[in-house]
């Protein structure tokens, strides 16, 4: 049980991060009537934007924010991406280059290197799908085509800066990111589509969304602010299921602890018959006499609580220290080293679980111990 319910915390831990540090951020500011798939950062409409002044005064609450390690507003916006003979459909995000890149930390550069925003030509990671499918490496460039809010058709000349891999087949295949002006310049907008924030200490993502939604509420333009896991819905389908999984899992333990005591406790009664006689024969009654089975019991189970608690906290470390390797979640490209974590929680629960169950598998044999006659118990000594 030690082991099983570590190595689920491991699994909805590294699933937090992936989704947080994968470009979605602990928490997101987006316009209400934002079509949501469950992921903001893989697009939406390219009319649903945040106003300057919605940013203005997010930006403002955020830097108040001691808890705020990074803020990054996007524009999001699709089109055609042309190269050589090849012109290929894609989504477009721009990006503020240094918040994004730790809001991306996990996102794996498999060629090139991360823009800074500062290059003489605009510089765009690709997906390392749309990459190969329009056969581009770093230093190359493409074109970028799109209609902007007003309307007309714009273009922008970008120089492949770096090929990124998410994970994620589907978005890898059709994301570019670029830097938020040349996003601006082909939009001519000067909002945004959405802005990402990461945190510090995520317990504190309460307060930073209490302090927003009240200045949102001052400020005329329509915008929500929404969780990580409001926008990875997937994320708590996974954790029912996992967790379900593991109730299953220490209902049959319990089980088994239960039938194994059980046999020990009936065994041990059976052959202490003439014992039970003697002591109620001396005058011991029925409740002393099961309390003393009850409590051999419960020795049983702390002491077999103790060892499997023991080996359990050695085999999470042990597992951990050798790592497991992990193949690739459906749909997605990388697998990935598992670990099992110390979860002190889990260890109580198993521990209680062991010495309440060996208590309760006991109950019946000492019961059944003192149901017949002082003169039968004696004959058998």
């Amino acid at each position: 049980m030690t082991v099983a319910a570590g190595f689920l915390d491991f699994t909805f831990w590294g699933l937090r991060q992936s989704i947080v540090y994968a470009g979605v951020g602990h928490l997101q500011v987006l316009p209400i009537d934002d079509d949501t798939d469950g992921n903001r950062a893989r697009g939406p409409a390219a009319h649903d934007r945040l106003g300057s002044d919605v940013t203005d005064a997010v930006r403002a609450v955020l830097d108040a924010q001691p808890a705020v390690e990074a803020v990054a507003p996007r524009l999001e916006f699709q089109g055609l991406v042309s190269a050589g003979p090849r012109t290929l459909a894609f989504a477009g995000i721009g990006v503020d280059p240094a918040p994004e890149s730790h809001l991306r930390s996990l996102v794996l550069l498999t060629a090139g290197e991360w823009f800074t925003g500062a290059e003489r030509m605009p510089h765009a990671l690709v997906g390392s799908g749309l990459a190969r499918r329009l056969g581009v490496q770093p230093r190359d460039v493409v074109s970028l085509i799109t209609y902007s809010d007003r309307g007309r058709m714009t273009a922008a000349d970008v120089q492949v800066g770096g090929i990124f891999e998410s994970g994620v087949v589907e978005y890898d295949v059709r994301t570019v990111l670029v830097p938020l002006p040349t996003a601006r310049d082909l939009t001519e907008a000067s909002g945004a589509s959405g802005i990402a924030v990461a945190l510090r200490d995520p317990a504190a993502s309460n307060d930073v969304i209490r302090a927003l939604r009240r200045r949102l509420a001052d400020t005329p333009t329509a915008a929500r602010v929404a969780r990580w896991d409001e926008l990875s819905p997937v994320y708590a389908s996974i954790v029912r299921l996992y967790q379900w999984i593991l109730r299953t899992f220490v209902a049959i333990v319990t089980v088994v602890v239960v039938l194994g005591v059980a046999n020990t406790m009936s065994m041990a009664v059976f052959e202490r018959v003439a014992e039970v006689g003697v002591l109620r024969a001396l005058g011991f009654g029925p409740g002393r006499i099961v309390t003393v089975f009850l409590l051999e019991a419960a020795t049983i189970g702390l002491a077999g609580s103790a060892v499997g608690v023991a080996s359990g906290i050695a085999a999470c470390l042990a597992i951990s220290a050798l790592g497991i390797e992990m193949p690739p979640p459906p749909g997605h490209t990388h697998g990935y080293v598992a670990a099992v974590h110390v979860v002190p929680r889990a260890i109580v629960i198993a521990a209680v679980i062991a010495v309440g169950a060996a208590i309760l598998a006991a109950l019946g044999p000492s019961l059944r111990s003192i149901r017949g006659e002082v003169s039968d118990a004696l004959r058998a000594t």
